[in-house]
């Protein structure tokens, strides 16, 4: 009887330690599996780019931006994961503006030169939609999963997911699991603003010889007002044409802007010169204070191989041409044609004056916002990354600039006036402007 009660006893106890180790197992696999899942955001936009991308979301994981960051000529999307005082995943999109000639083991030994670390392991493979070149890389406590990619826009695409401490089993899965959601949709307005530029340098640019330009300077005057309507600045532009080109240079656009709010003063006079196809270029720039002639100078210019050189305060940089780009001066001509055109939103780069790089989304207003304007057509461009600020612009049935409305840091008003009025309310510019003019008709006689 002491026997068979032992005997029961003995199997309860085996039955209670079956069912302690398969709660251990469910609770052992419930943590491997809450390291290593996770769910996706929803799709992320770059706008106009074609591109979308996800994050991880859910349980800890904290998007450090909410949206594509610009930060010195590429777009950033991150997100964090804490997971102890000394261990953490960190995972970042980035998306080139500029075009890179190293080839992926190039940059991920780079990669692994700056962490002071090692290449473990790579391969080429495809995730989703695109095949991705990929590297383990290890560099003391920190793992580092990089992979990239070139998209049908020639851009480069790069996501970087790096593990401190535990996690690298999650740091793998998410990296694996992100490359998979990089997303392209070829109907995009970075395809349709090549298009567009395309057209624009071998179509509209050529047909100025035959136009508006033959036998003549086209001088416009612009007042620059701020938001309760007093004259703050002005613009003025001269566009000059010659068949026969000086230093293989057809066309010149001459500039003066004088801007002075309450906050500060700024003026920039420059001098623009290219060929009818804008395959070459060099572009003057001068601002400061130009009354006093304290300035700084900034050149730059575009060569027959598509490299961009730009002078500023003595050092020189150097970037590629690419054919979504377009400098800043020629911007008004630029929407003038768009809105002839048959696109309903373009994406562009414009090339500012400082050799800053500035996405720009430009876009049609519809009609009804201009119902009052009956000979008017209208555009919004929509500066983002570094250079936030909305241009809406207002031209006439001849394709004239008329007015423009800038929202920025600053928020002003153009419009188009006279060279009179310019020359009664700002006096102190006249012998700059003159002199601008005659520089221009002197050019014109020589050639």
């Amino acid at each position: 009887m002491v026997d068979g009660a032992k005997l029961r006893r003995f199997g309860v106890d085996k039955l209670a330690f079956l069912i302690l180790l398969i709660i251990g197992m469910g609770i052992a696999q419930f943590v491997i599996s809450s390291r290593t899942t996770f769910e996706l955001s929803e799709a992320i936009k770059l706008k106009g780019t074609g591109l979308e991308v996800s994050l991880p979301k859910s349980g800890n994981w904290k998007q450090i931006t909410n949206d594509f960051t610009y930060i010195e000529r590429e777009f950033r999307l991150a997100s964090q994961l804490p997971i102890s005082s000394d261990s953490g995943i960190s995972v970042i999109w980035r998306y080139f503006l500029l075009p890179s000639n190293e080839s992926a083991s190039e940059k991920f030994e780079q990669y692994a030169t700056g962490l002071q670390g090692h290449i473990v392991s790579s391969g080429t493979k495809q995730f989703g939609q695109f095949n991705f070149d990929f590297a383990k890389i290890e560099a003391g406590t920190l793992t580092t999963f990089i992979g990239t990619t070139v998209l049908p826009n020639d851009r480069v695409l790069t996501l970087e997911v790096s593990q401190k401490g535990t996690g690298v089993e999650l740091a793998e899965n998410v990296f694996k699991t992100l490359l998979a959601s990089a997303k392209y949709y070829d109907e995009n307005s970075f395809a349709k603003g090549a298009e567009f530029l395309k057209k624009f340098k071998t179509t509209f640019m050529p047909s100025l010889a035959d136009d508006d330009l033959t036998g003549q300077i086209i001088s416009d005057y612009f007042r620059i007002k701020d938001a309760s309507g007093n004259s703050i600045g002005f613009t003025t532009d001269s566009l000059n044409y010659t068949a026969e080109p000086n230093d293989n240079y057809n066309l010149t656009l001459s500039s003066l802007f004088f801007f002075s709010p309450s906050s500060k003063t700024l003026a920039e006079q420059s001098c623009f010169r290219s060929d009818m196809n804008l395959t070459i270029f060099e572009w003057l720039v001068k601002e400061g204070d130009l009354q006093a002639n304290r300035q700084q100078t900034i050149r730059l210019v575009l060569d027959s191989n598509s490299i961009i050189t730009i002078e500023k305060s003595g050092r020189i940089q150097q970037l590629l041409f690419t054919n979504i780009m377009i400098p800043e001066c020629l911007f008004d001509m630029i929407v003038a044609e768009f809105l002839k055109s048959d696109y309903d939103t373009i994406y562009v780069e414009a090339i500012l004056s400082d050799g800053r790089l500035a996405p720009v989304l430009l876009s049609r207003i519809k009609s009804s916002e201009t119902a009052a304007l009956p000979e008017r057509s209208a555009a919004q461009a929509d500066f983002f990354g570094e250079f936030v600020a909305t241009h809406k612009c207002y031209y006439d049935g001849s394709g004239h600039l008329v007015s423009s409305d800038i929202q920025s840091g600053i928020s002003y008003r153009r419009e188009r006036t006279t060279r009179a009025s310019i020359f009664a309310d700002f006096p102190q510019w006249l012998t700059k402007i003159q002199k601008m003019e005659q520089s221009q008709n002197v050019k014109k006689k020589s050639k």
